[in-house]
């Protein structure tokens, strides 16, 4: 892929993909379904969620005490007690609806009780004292979730408190992973001369499963091509999106481009962006239901990997699930040492996030380039990106790093808000690795 010196090289080749897949007749999102709240979490709604009913459904007491009419206790104080017959409170448990004809609660260990039955107040409460109003949380027909949120716990929790049983959501995306190479093992194997663990097709899988996908891994194809086709055109078959581990750059037996190229059609080989440089990104053609899939060569290198997941297959994903997901939040941190890159190349550095300094700043320490790092990638908490106009960033400077999930929560206050339904009226190694 080419462009201009301000061309963002992710775009360019993710539009090329996208277009392709439009003229292909790939299915571009997911049907909706109703499910079950348990089974909604993760998921994202497909229509805008309402209340049912409002919650509290009644005034409720907030504390355990006495109910009791807020006007009944004016001119109360500790000089002047103002003394209640029985039949004007009701004791009350926290959470126990409200009578009718009561509208303020004062907390039991306010109350002086009398060996008589009566009851002395030492000072005055407004209406609405140490009450949960009905739809004080939430309001019969209020907007609880838009269409395209991804339901989190408490967004099932909600929705239960408001009537719902189920949820309209969006049909899981399935993500058929496919691992290939003569000198990749399973999980378990004791890797000889030359062997690799299939550990990339575990990463994908449950990075697929994290963007609320169902992932098949499939068994590893050796490297041969018409078994390798075989397999693609298998894999494509029931799945919404197709990785294919490995073959997509230019070795003896490199032979995935030429499959797909022969099932359907590639749109990008090669990005200028690295880790990643190598990857494919196409569709599968000719299926029984007359639907192309969309596909991409993933590189082998497992950091590679991860990143073509995170900027080619996590947007296409969202996009199917019509998610209105957003990244992570960023958080601005000192670079503790230099990284130099090559103009041209849009690169993305892995980085260690750090505590505050005495200054009070995030520190980002690089954690590793090298594209078969595992490991580096399981140490960092952030990605930094070099625009590919640049040669990279000084020692010193005060860097945007894009937090991985589970990184500390440092910087809090600059990520961005989740959306809101709330109411109105209320210098290191510079190797470069593809």
């Amino acid at each position: 892929m080419t462009g201009g010196p301000n061309a963002d090289p992710v775009h360019e080749a993710y539009a090329a993909w996208e277009r392709c897949c439009r003229a292909s007749s790939c299915r571009l999102q997911t049907g909706a379904e109703r499910v079950g709240l348990i089974e909604a979490v993760g998921r994202v709604t497909a229509a805008p969620v309402r209340a049912i009913w409002s919650s509290p459904a009644h005034d409720l007491a907030a504390m355990d005490g006495i109910a009791l009419r807020a006007a009944d206790t004016a001119g109360a104080s500790s000089a002047t007690p103002v003394r209640l017959r029985a039949a004007a409170f009701h004791a009350v448990d926290t959470g126990d609806p409200l009578p009718p004809d009561r509208d303020a609660v004062v907390m039991r260990e306010h109350v002086h009780e009398r060996p008589d039955g009566t009851v002395e107040l030492f000072a005055a409460v407004g209406p609405g004292r140490h009450v949960r109003t009905l739809g004080e949380d939430v309001e019969a027909g209020e907007l609880l979730l838009p269409a395209g949120h991804r339901i989190r716990p408490v967004d099932a929790a909600v929705a239960a408190a408001a009537g719902h049983t189920e949820l309209a959501v969006r049909a899981r995306p399935v993500v058929a992973v496919l691992p290939t190479g003569d000198e990749v093992r399973p999980i378990g194997s004791q890797p000889g001369r030359g062997e690799v663990i299939d550990t990339n097709s575990l990463m994908l899988a449950e990075q697929a499963r994290d963007a609320g996908c169902a992932p098949i891994t499939l068994p590893i194809v050796p490297d041969d091509p018409a078994e390798l086709a075989a397999a693609v055109r298998a894999a494509a078959d029931g799945a919404d999106l197709v990785l294919i581990i490995a073959g997509s750059s230019k070795g003896r037996d490199d032979h995935t481009v030429g499959v797909l190229a022969d099932l359907g059609h590639v749109a990008v080989h090669g990005a200028a962006i690295r880790p990643g440089h190598p990857v494919a990104l196409g569709v599968i053609a000719n299926r029984a239901d007359e639907r192309a899939v969309p596909a991409i060569g993933v590189p082998g290198y497992p950091v590679s990997a991860a990143h073509v997941f995170t900027v080619f297959a996590l947007p296409m994903l969202q996009a199917m699930q019509n998610s209105t997901d957003r990244p992570a939040g960023v958080v601005t941190a000192r670079l503790m040492h230099a990284v130099s890159s090559r103009v041209g190349v849009e690169e993305t550095v892995l980085v260690r996030l750090e505590g505050l300094s005495a200054q009070g700043e995030v520190r980002a320490v690089p954690a590793g380039r090298g594209a078969g790092a595992l490991s580096a990638l399981m140490r960092a908490d952030g990605l930094l990106r070099i625009p590919a106009a640049s040669t990279g960033w000084p020692a010193g400077s005060h860097v945007p790093v894009q937090r991985l999930a589970g990184a500390p929560g440092f910087g809090e206050a600059e990520q961005p808000a989740p959306p809101s339904t709330t109411r109105a009226h209320r210098t290191i190694d510079t190797t470069v690795v593809a």
